[in-house]
């Protein structure tokens, strides 16, 4: 029988995502009736081949969409309005795609409809975080303004996106010529003492002998080898996809010694961040929170938001809520409380997401300025165990009688 994921809301408020077998879906829905569950959406737990080679409908990569979000932001603070701010922006972006987006923008404006609806037509481009902002800025005539928050939010994103990339490429270089460097070793010249040996009829030490296993292995089973990883690569890939295998993976990281609090700075800084952009651009508290925990990718901050929402709808006060959560950093859930009798809570938000961001930069940079020793230590004793097994073997050559 088929095997159907769904995301269900409790008799306590709270949303669980779980699977089961079933002939059809009506029996899973007779199911989570009789147990008093309410289903909110069915999840596919079985990502297909034609699913994981299906073409993308996003056209905007996150450098176009800031891109034409700050040329938007500019024009329209210079008093431009919107349809004339487009029109600049396809006239003289070099860019084919961002002449598109702002072409079909520009249309959808002429054809009677607002910004925000045209850019909901486009979710794989513009998320409902973008939307949700762009529309209360409509509402409330500060446009321009919003656009500004929304452009300091993707730059910021952006930011810590380039400084992780940047901050892994020398790592990762070094790893992979260390790897190289192996693969060279073992498949090349370790089997060519291998030969001199057997040629000489010398008992060959036993690191040297594993040695000389392991180098046939790789040149006969190598095919094997990359079938394996294949293997364990996509396994891992449907797992993680699977809504088991994401929550267990998101639970398992924050717990991981010293990755689990840098991942969770990450989440709760996204939290801290597009919480705090959506109340300063306007959006109230209950809805940016309803956006909030759509918005996180971490199933325990998700959780958390959900918790959150659905408490403050109860007269809660947020920052209780967040110290109840014990995810929060005990700073953030003062300065929330700072910002909620002094009635800026957006702005304190924003400024735990600055804090937290800075955190992160300097755990990453700790862990990498730890992780590049920690790789030539490993390049080390491989390569060098690797030597002083074949050397073991060369220096018993003298005690061969001719």
């Amino acid at each position: 029988m088929p095997r159907f994921s769904y995301e269900v809301i409790n008799s306590q408020g709270r949303r669980q995502i779980d699977s089961r077998e079933a002939a059809s879906k009506d029996d899973v829905m007779l199911f989570l009736q009789s147990k008093g569950l309410i289903l909110v959406r069915w999840m596919d737990e079985k990502p297909s081949l034609q699913l994981l080679f299906k073409k993308s409908t996003r056209t905007l990569n996150s450098k176009d969409l800031l891109t034409i979000t700050r040329e938007m932001a500019h024009l329209m603070k210079s008093g431009l309005p919107m349809d004339r701010a487009l029109t600049i922006i396809v006239q003289t972006s070099e860019s084919k795609t961002l002449c598109g987006m702002a072409t079909y923008l520009k249309e959808s404006l002429q054809s009677g409809k607002s910004l925000s609806d045209a850019m909901g037509d486009r979710c794989d481009d513009f998320n409902e975080l973008y939307v949700n902002m762009v529309r209360v800025g409509e509402v409330g005539g500060i446009l321009p303004d919003v656009m500004d928050k929304l452009a300091g939010f993707l730059e910021r994103s952006e930011e810590i996106r380039k400084y992780i990339i940047s901050s892994s490429i020398y790592p990762a270089i070094l790893m992979m010529i260390g790897m190289v460097s192996v693969g060279v070793v073992m498949g090349f010249v370790v089997p060519r003492f291998a030969a001199i040996f057997n040629d000489l009829g010398q008992k060959i030490p036993f690191s040297t002998r594993v040695l000389i296993e392991i180098s046939g292995l790789l040149q006969n089973w190598w095919w094997a080898g990359l079938l394996g990883i294949a293997a364990v690569v996509g396994g891992g890939w449907r797992f993680s996809r699977s809504p088991y295998g994401k929550e267990r993976l998101d639970r398992i990281g924050i717990h991981l010694p010293l990755l689990g609090d840098l991942l969770m700075d990450i989440q709760v800084g996204r939290f801290a961040r597009t919480l705090g952009t959506l109340v300063q651009s306007g959006v109230p508290l209950l809805k940016g929170l309803s956006i909030v925990r759509d918005v996180v990718s971490n199933v325990v901050v998700r959780q958390a938001s959900e918790d959150i929402f659905r408490q403050v709808k109860e007269g809660k006060r947020i920052s209780s809520l967040m110290k109840e959560q014990k995810i929060f950093p005990a700073m953030a859930v003062q300065m929330v409380a700072l910002g909620e009798e002094t009635g800026k809570i957006g702005e304190m938000l924003t400024s735990v997401a600055d804090d937290l961001d800075a955190r992160v930069q300097s755990k990453i940079k700790s862990l990498l300025a730890l992780l590049e020793p920690l790789a030539i230590l490993l390049m080390g004793l491989v390569i060098g165990g690797v030597v002083i097994s074949m050397l073991t073997a060369i220096f018993g050559i003298n005690d061969i009688a001719f």
